[in-house]
């Protein structure tokens, strides 16, 4: 009770509000995870494999949003984000994540499986800096005295456990967001858009090379792994640590020598130090744009609300 009392109690309706469309939306992923088990069972041979370094690019050009112009989903994203990021309370953040995992498993058709994986990443992410908060971070009446280290205490506070919700739930919100537009648009789309604004040429193509580079070392991490497992590397906890050093140390390598072979590839077909993207063919429709003028007023108006109540 000492948590909540920090919080407007109006917000008690705006959060019934929310939890019936977080029951909405587990009811619709239900279904959507119903089918798609029925869709991989007739075609289990089209399953997409998870740990393959072109799973994310795949899925956005297979999603059925890739025609919808990469400005607008970008805009979608980054107005989710910006809006996270500055909300007071954890509510709007997570009704952005809500509306964002629903997007992507109802709307862009993306793997339940997949995306649950996915996820992994920040919840992890934002667990792990929420406990730093929670214990860290001081202020407000004192929920769970820890321990004491002479001056030292270790302890919840309300502040701390109100800053540890609020940083987890944007967290959230902002990866949910940058999944569906990672899910749903190529990069060599937004890297178009960034030519388009007039981002500098060399900020463009160092940050393609950064990006297929991540790739190419994944690949390799994971041929060698492949290789490891298929010898026996990982059969005992010790082989399992000797297999993993060596891979560390052949993976540098390796990455070295894959990034040699792409820069005189990339020369033998003439490469002028400018990269050639190719044009974005978008398709404006009325539904893509009014949804995404719907959706940011809702959550604009929400921000305003949580502003007035502080």
């Amino acid at each position: 009770m000492q948590v909540m009392d920090s919080f407007p109690s109006p917000w008690w309706q705006i959060l019934t509000v929310l939890a019936v469309v977080c029951v909405l939306a587990g009811v619709g992923i239900y279904i959507h995870a119903v089918k798609n088990r029925k869709k991989n069972k007739r075609h289990s041979a089209k399953h997409h494999a998870i740990f393959n370094e072109h799973i994310l690019d795949d899925v956005a050009i297979h999603s059925p949003l890739r025609n919808v112009p990469a400005w607008l989903k970008l805009l979608f994203c980054l107005s989710a984000i910006l809006i996270s990021v500055i909300s007071p309370l954890p509510y709007l953040p997570l009704f952005i994540a809500v509306v964002m995992i629903c997007a992507s498993l109802l709307v862009a058709k993306v793997n339940l499986r997949l995306y649950g994986i996915l996820l992994t990443i920040p919840i992890v992410f934002s667990v792990t800096g929420a406990l730093v908060l929670l214990f860290v971070s001081g202020g407000g009446e004192t929920l769970v005295d820890v321990f004491t280290i002479g001056t030292i205490h270790v302890q919840i506070t309300t502040t701390s456990l109100n800053l540890a919700i609020l940083v987890t739930a944007r967290t959230f919100a902002g990866m949910c967001s940058l999944y569906f537009l990672t899910l749903t648009t190529p990069m060599t789309s937004l890297f178009a858009i960034l030519q388009k604004i007039r981002i500098p040429q060399a900020f463009i193509d160092l940050s393609m090379l950064i990006y297929r580079y991540i790739f190419v070392f994944i690949a390799e991490a994971i041929s060698i792994h492949n290789a490891q497992v298929m010898r026996g590397g990982y059969s005992t906890w010790k082989e399992g640590l000797n297999a993993f050093s060596m891979l560390v140390s052949v993976l540098f390598i390796r990455t070295w020598e894959r990034g040699e072979e792409i820069f005189i590839s990339m020369d033998s077909r003439c490469y002028d130090g400018c990269m050639v993207l190719p044009d974005e063919h978008g398709k404006v429709t009325p539904l893509s744009v009014s949804s995404v003028i719907v959706f940011i007023a809702v959550i604009l108006y929400l921000l305003v609300l949580e502003m007035a109540l502080l």
